[in-house]
């Protein structure tokens, strides 16, 4: 009976084997001198995924900077008022603001 794999192997060329892409980590059918798939292999691809993961990191770290502002403001700096404690979390929340808006 055939199966999907029969199928699969049907429609690749015969000189092409499956093989786990050195790029990204995906089953796909690769030439025996090639490495990476045909998205991987890309240049401007790899750039723009690079990119986009530091640029996910760096907003990670500004999120987290901010909340610790928050949570330093509404916890556990003492002696503050109510109303200073306030005007200092406002702040952060518009820092906030302002680097989602820059973001997008």
């Amino acid at each position: 009976m055939a199966t999907v794999v029969d199928a699969a192997r049907v429609t690749t060329p015969g000189n092409t084997v499956w093989r786990t892409c050195a790029g990204c980590g995906t089953l796909t059918p690769l030439p025996p001198t090639v490495d990476r798939c045909p998205i991987c292999d890309r240049s401007d691809s790899r750039i723009a995924v690079e990119r986009h993961a530091a640029t996910g990191w760096e907003s990670a770290h500004r999120y987290a900077a901010i909340l610790g502002r928050i949570e330093a403001w509404a916890l556990l700096i003492p002696d503050v008022s109510d109303a200073e404690r306030l005007d200092h979390i406002r702040d952060a929340l518009t820092a906030l603001d302002q680097d989602t808006k820059g973001v997008g």
